[in-house]
């Protein structure tokens, strides 16, 4: 799993009000709400092969009320088409226990009901219960390597572009060298003077790229929010950059240094679960809101990248 929680929304009366409070409940249970909205059964086919293919889709809304049909006779074609995936029936003008019966005389298993005034909790509800499988370590460690992995890869896309486009940019590549032979320096006095001790202090001397990466991204992005024009920036797009910018400072601390605690960490059997060894700055207590601190992290990259890299987009339309 990753922190985009795919959601296919069958809804003819679609909400952005509820769309948005659908976001923030995602957002809360630690996830990307990834939404695709369609009307009816009408192309349901050519989704479920791609879901087949990409995993697309974590969770099914389907509403009763549909465009020329109801969700009751389109749940067994769903839930033959999407066998593993959770599906949530719901009704604003049909009771909860009916909306069971609907879905008891279609003979459809394991499909969820609930009163469209609780729906979105309903979801949340049935997110949390997903997320529970990764309160484990080894999905934790997993899913901060890919958190990690995407954000190097968004920079590093964001600081190519950013050097194409801006002279002043390119110019900040001096900076980042410094900070690479300056880095690889101190290694190496580190390993100087851990010659004289045991192997461990040799051990003590790892290296975190993505720190130097982020460090320069930083640079790069404060040339932008300075000279706007240069991006195609207007008045408001640089005030949310550098909203942003703010929002996501700590990422060395709260993603990179999480993902390598949870590298070194051990997990354990203890009297009430699974406990953590080698480090005391986090518990599997603490899981779900390291998630939630990932998430918000990936979504300010990704939008910071799309900010910076405005005018490619528009060349390449």
């Amino acid at each position: 799993m990753n922190l985009d929680f795919g959601i296919l929304w069958i809804e003819d009366s679609f909400s952005a009000e509820e769309e948005e409070s659908l976001k923030r409940r995602v957002r809360e249970a630690g996830f990307i709400a990834r939404i695709e909205s369609i009307v009816n059964g009408v192309g349901i086919e050519d989704l479920a092969k791609v879901h087949k293919l990409y995993h697309r889709y974590d969770i099914i809304l389907l509403d009763y009320r549909l465009k020329d049909e109801n969700g009751d006779d389109l749940a067994p074609k769903i839930r033959a088409l999407f066998p593993s995936t959770t599906v949530l029936f719901y009704s604003g003008s049909v009771p909860e226990q009916q909306l069971r019966r609907l879905i008891a005389d279609k003979e459809v298993e394991g499909v969820y009901c609930s009163a469209r005034d609780r729906f979105i909790d309903r979801t949340g509800t049935l997110i949390d219960q997903t997320a529970r499988s990764l309160d484990r370590l080894s999905g934790m460690r997993g899913l901060a390597m890919r958190v990690v992995a995407e954000c190097d890869s968004i920079m590093k896309s964001a600081v190519l572009s950013m050097c194409r486009r801006d002279p002043n940019c390119a110019q900040k590549v001096a900076e980042l060298d410094e900070d690479v032979m300056t880095f690889m320096a101190g290694i190496k006095e580190k390993y100087e003077a851990a010659m004289a001790s045991d192997l461990e202090s040799r051990f003590s001397t790892m290296a975190v790229d993505s720190a130097k990466l982020f460090k320069h991204f930083r640079r790069l992005t404060q040339v932008a929010a300075g000279d706007p024009e240069t991006f195609g920036l207007n008045t408001d797009q640089v005030e949310r950059l550098r909203e942003l910018r703010r929002s996501s400072a700590q990422y060395a601390n709260n993603v990179l240094g999480k993902r390598n605690i949870l590298g070194h960490v051990v997990e354990v059997q203890g009297a009430e679960g699974w406990i953590l060894q080698g480090s005391n700055e986090i518990s599997i207590a603490d899981f779900p809101e390291i998630r939630r601190v990932f998430a918000a992290h990936i979504d300010a990259f990704r939008e910071l990248n799309e900010l910076v890299v405005l005018l490619d987009a528009e060349q390449a339309a």
